[in-house]
């Protein structure tokens, strides 16, 4: 009697092979995706920043008082007050934070809208330095990288 293998299925090695090159394949894109998060996680950082300081502008007119925003000792947060109250606080995303080389350490708006000093922010990032810079006048802004 003759016995012939029953060869339905995959080898062993076969397998083996198959997974390997799908965890390669999983891998890199996860990779990749990271990056890319953390990329948005920057943009919107930034974006927010720009909207609080336009807030705060817009606080010391209609208002008619002074308006700062003041960064934490680290770095890490920023805090919007007007005449002692606190406005709002944010904390910034992980691996972003106030350098401490940076010229300006917050932003004061008179009762007009006009800044009160001027300068640059500059913001220690994942990527470099990114820098924020703060007209003289009506407070406009630039974000350079």
């Amino acid at each position: 009697m003759e016995s012939k293998l029953d060869e339905k299925g995959f080898t062993l090695i076969e397998m083996l092979l198959v997974l390997s090159i799908l965890m390669v394949m999983t891998s890199s894109v996860i990779f990749a995706s990271t990056n890319r998060l953390a990329e948005i996680e920057e943009k919107r950082f930034f974006r927010q920043f720009h909207l609080d300081i336009q807030r705060l502008q817009t606080t010391a007119i209609v208002e008619e008082k002074y308006a700062y925003i003041r960064f934490s000792e680290n770095g890490k947060k920023y805090i919007a007050s007007s005449a002692n109250a606190k406005l709002f606080e944010y904390q910034l995303p992980s691996g972003i934070s106030l350098s401490k080389e940076s010229s300006l350490k917050g932003v004061t708006f008179h009762p007009n809208g006009s800044v009160q000093e001027f300068g640059k922010l500059l913001f220690e990032t994942k990527k470099g330095i990114k820098q924020v810079t703060i007209y003289i006048g009506k407070g406009k802004l630039n974000y350079e990288e």
